[in-house]
């Protein structure tokens, strides 16, 4: 039965999923900074002053909005990971009102009059907790795909009103929201598509009016996805990888897109990292059936177009969305749950279209149709719920990646790294011999795996692997401070000191080295000249080095005190 106040009844729905966004990521907040999070904040050195805009928007020139999101949050909260998973989760609530308002729009166009609020609340709170955007929502780093979603959204928003008001204004502020989501992501390559197919599908008219809309917005949002596009290719990639790497590349992830499809459907055997099927040659059958399959699913969404344009659109959303991130440039990661966020929304719009359908359909009180939304948001929430305890913890997180990642190096490496960190070396050994194994020339696996050797009493073979990283980068300062470190533990104080000079030789700004030799002159030689002037080299070179200002002083005076 329809509300006697379906706006009201609408905006409530709205908040509602809104409100079921912010409760399903609500253990997320006191996560901490994992993998690419240290470099995209914690070694971020563009967010520390905020009056410098220039510094922080050219730092990541692709994506200087999301940057400039991050520089905000190290203001207001310094490096505490809540309040940056806050504003990600926050954004995340506003990507999903949009979504509602948009959904309600879209099934407005196809039968007016009709009650949209439940169609459009099922699809929007299920995107809302669904655990496929988990790592877009509880991870940092993921934040670029949420922020786009926000003016993507906001962009297809505006253009609906200026196509169907014929304001321009309108139409010049989509512009600039679809602007601002380019600057967030390239996924928002996709947005002239998902419009054009918008105004396909569900804005008919005559060819003058599809003339006028498409100079209105569609060819400015065109022009400004191809100028995005070509800076990114050219500045990133250029014609030098090749034709065929671009091709090999979009059939593996012809693949992977199965398997987004897949994770949405059944949402288990989630990592933040996925080994993934790559394609080496033009014949490849898993390629072809993944093809042959897209190919079949465009087909059936060009047949909906007048029996259900809604999820035509959504059809098409989906793939447009992650074609960006499928062809041309060869992904360090395969696969990336991340990338699903804003092409999922296409799968929640086909959904909210169904509901819409069957709600027609049904005579009675939709009691059966509400109670099915209730249990899948419950479902899905608990679940979200789950895979952000996963993210609490480094050592959980990739503990459970290299069972996904098989036969990669880098969970495995990141494991070591964080048991490492937690001070459980024994543990962190034999996944770094997993990672040298698989990767024999990684110069920081045999460091940190000797730092590990060294710790547990194998002072031996640790020597080995500091020497094995050399043989792998013989300019590699840090080995020599390995090596001098380990010849102190071993009592030969001589040896560590030639090994110093040689880690000042390669790296002639190295302070750990001349702190280390200053400690050495002064304890074990008492050669208080050569200790100041390590003190005072290490002083020019970085003055806030804890102890430095005392230790020339100190030997200094040792120094003219022993002179007399």
């Amino acid at each position: 039965m329809p509300s006697r106040h379906p706006r009201r009844s609408g905006w409530l729905l709205a908040v509602a999923a809104a409100v079921l966004a912010c409760l399903a990521y609500l253990n997320a907040l006191d996560n901490p900074f994992v993998y690419d999070d240290h470099d995209t904040v914690l070694a971020n050195r563009s967010l520390v002053d905020l009056s410098n805009l220039r510094f922080i928007l050219v730092y990541t020139p692709f994506r200087p909005l999301v940057n400039a999101s991050y520089a905000l949050d190290r203001w207001i909260w310094d490096y505490r990971p809540f309040g940056y998973h806050l504003t990600s989760v926050a954004l995340h609530a506003l990507t999903v009102v949009l979504l509602y308002v948009w959904m309600r729009r879209i099934l407005d166009d196809t039968t007016p009059g009709a009650d949209a609020t439940l169609p459009a609340f099922a699809g929007a709170a299920l995107f809302a907790v669904h655990p496929i955007q988990t790592e877009a929502v509880g991870y940092v780093s993921g934040r670029s795909e949420v922020l786009s979603a926000v003016w993507f959204m906001t962009a297809l928003l505006l253009g609906r009103s200026a196509v169907t008001s014929g304001r321009r204004v309108s139409a010049v502020l989509g512009v600039v929201a679809g602007v601002l989501a380019l600057a967030s992501k390239e996924t928002a390559l996709a947005l002239p598509v998902v419009f054009l197919a918008y105004d396909w599908l569900l804005r008919p008219g005559t060819d003058e009016g599809r003339r006028r809309r498409l100079w209105l917005v569609a060819v400015p949002l065109l022009v400004l996805a191809a100028a995005a596009g070509g800076y990114r290719f050219l500045a990133m990639n250029g014609p030098s990888n090749g034709v065929m790497t671009a091709v090999l590349n979009a059939m593996t992830q012809s693949i992977v897109i199965w398997r987004y499809v897949g994770l949405i459907v059944w949402p288990f055997g989630q990592s933040i990292m996925h080994s993934v099927h790559r394609v080496t040659h033009l014949a490849d059958p898993f390629a072809w059936i993944a093809i042959a399959a897209l190919l079949l699913t465009c087909v059936i969404g060009f047949r909906l177009r007048r029996s259900d344009p809604v999820s035509a659109l959504g059809i098409a959303w989906f793939l447009a969305v992650l074609a960006p991130s499928s062809s041309f440039l060869p992904l360090r990661e395969g696969m990336a749950e991340h990338r699903a966020y804003l092409a999922s929304a296409g799968l929640f719009v086909v959904i909210s279209s169904i509901v819409r359908r069957r709600t027609i359909a049904m005579k009675a009180p939709q009691y059966s149709i509400r109670l099915a939304v209730g249990v899948a948001v419950s479902i899905l929430c608990v679940l979200t719920v789950m895979r952000n305890r996963v993210w609490s913890d480094p050592i959980t997180l990739w503990s459970a990646a290299t069972l996904y990642a098989e036969g990669m190096w880098e969970p495995r490496y990141a494991l070591a790294d964080s048991l490492r960190e937690a001070g459980q070396c024994a543990a962190a050994v034999p996944e770094y011999r997993k990672v040298v194994a698989l990767r024999p020339a990684h110069r920081d696996g045999h460091t940190n795996l000797g730092i590990c050797l060294a710790e547990t009493g194998h002072l031996d073979e640790a020597e080995r692997e500091f020497r094995r990283a050399l043989e792998i980068d013989p300019s590699y300062a840090r080995g020599y401070t390995n090596l001098g470190a380990l010849a102190l533990m071993a009592g030969d104080a001589t040896r560590a000191r030639d090994f110093y000079r040689e880690a000042i030789g390669k790296d002639p700004n190295n302070v750990l080295a001349r702190m280390q030799l200053a400690s050495l002159y002064e304890n074990t030689f008492h050669d208080y000249h050569s200790a100041a002037r390590m003190c005072g080299e290490a002083r020019l070179l970085a003055p806030s080095t804890p102890g430095v200002v005392d230790c020339v002083e100190r030997n200094q005076r040792r120094a003219v005190s022993e002179g007399r």
